[in-house]
């Protein structure tokens, strides 16, 4: 990352030397990923690896499946139970996980997509949900891969429902896409995006029951967010009002607003996807103290990178503008390692 931003420095536009740069890079970072994440050991130290392992050792013996969720994953796990090995089907997972972000990247920006890989992978939660939270983090890789479809709505929605059939919570950023392809004003969302913070604040309780009812209607995961909260205990999930996550989720926010009412930035595909993240954030704040804040946090903050990424690759504003994506990327990964390093 800091060989990135230092580059930036010394970029004025786009060459030959930048697209040289581009894809060397993007190549080394994505088997880098592949090679660290991918060939990690076998353990609990990653969480729910060892569970999954379990599963996987299971249905070798059995060849049963016996979750009655997120059959999508499930099915996959069976097919790789009869055929791999447990240590080459996590490394299966890792390529489907980083490879779907890679050509989403790739198909949405095609001369900058190292950057907006660089992005999606400083994320706070990317190498948590490529070792712990295996299916949700794969799911939430398809949905955005799914996005990067703007002009094919049989693909869109293949890459959506997959990602639904591996994480049942999925529902809720789908929900979000439907809405926020109905309703565009992204002023009224923005709006009630700072109103939740006060109707969190105020009735914490209620729409902790209100959503605790919705999820287990509508998705068994979201549902299981509420009522197994020992599942899904980890080292962020601590509960209480969330100032810290809360000034994380903020930063895209403010970065869209600046873009977009500021800048006067035009793009379809960018205000669906800001108030996309908008609804799904909305959510979390309503519910934030629960004892599962991060795993439904994630739901929104999957979508980060892109928001913050997105304006600067798509339209100059300044001579010095790989200097100032540096600076904003600095700053978005300092959080990561704040909270990864020195904090837990």
């Amino acid at each position: 990352m800091l060989l990135t931003f230092f580059y930036t420095l010394g970029s004025s536009g786009w060459s030959s030397r930048d697209k040289a740069f581009n894809t060397t890079s993007a190549n080394l970072l994505f088997w880098f990923l592949i090679i660290i994440i991918g060939l990690r050991p076998l353990s609990w130290v990653f969480g729910d690896m060892g569970t999954y392992a379990h599963y996987f050792h299971d249905m070798q013996i059995d060849g049963q499946i016996t979750s009655s969720g997120d059959w999508g994953f499930y099915i996959l796990m069976l097919v790789l139970s009869k055929l791999v090995s447990v240590q080459l089907f996590f490394l299966i997972l890792v390529v489907l996980y980083i490879y779907t972000l890679y050509k989403a990247c790739k198909r949405l920006f095609p001369n900058y997509y190292y950057y907006a890989f660089l992005f999606l992978v400083s994320s706070f939660s990317f190498f948590t949900y490529g070792t712990n939270g295996l299916r949700n983090g794969l799911a939430t890789s398809f949905f955005i891969l799914g996005l990067s479809y703007a002009n094919s709505r049989v693909l869109r929605w293949f890459w959506f429902l997959l990602a639904w059939s591996f994480h049942s919570s999925l529902v809720l950023p789908i929900g979000a896409y439907i809405l926020a392809s109905i309703y565009q004003n992204t002023k009224v969302y923005l709006s009630f995006w700072l109103l939740s913070i006060f109707m969190s604040l105020a009735m914490g309780s209620f729409w902790e029951n209100l959503f605790m009812r919705f999820g287990l209607n509508f998705s068994n995961r979201v549902g299981d967010y509420f009522t197994e909260k020992d599942l899904y205990q980890d080292s962020f999930s601590s509960t209480g009002f969330r100032w810290d996550f809360l000034l994380y989720s903020a930063l895209p926010i403010y970065v869209a607003y600046y873009f977009i009412f500021k800048r006067d930035f035009r793009d379809k595909f960018y205000t669906k996807l800001v108030n996309m993240y908008l609804i799904t954030n909305v959510v979390w704040i309503l519910v934030i103290r629960a004892s599962f804040t991060n795993r439904f946090a994630y739901l929104s903050w999957f979508m980060m990178g892109l928001v913050i990424v997105y304006p600067f690759l798509k339209k100059v504003y300044w001579k010095d503008q790989y200097m100032r994506m540096g600076l904003v990327l600095v700053l978005y990964y300092s959080f990561t390692y704040f909270m990864n390093v020195i904090v837990y």
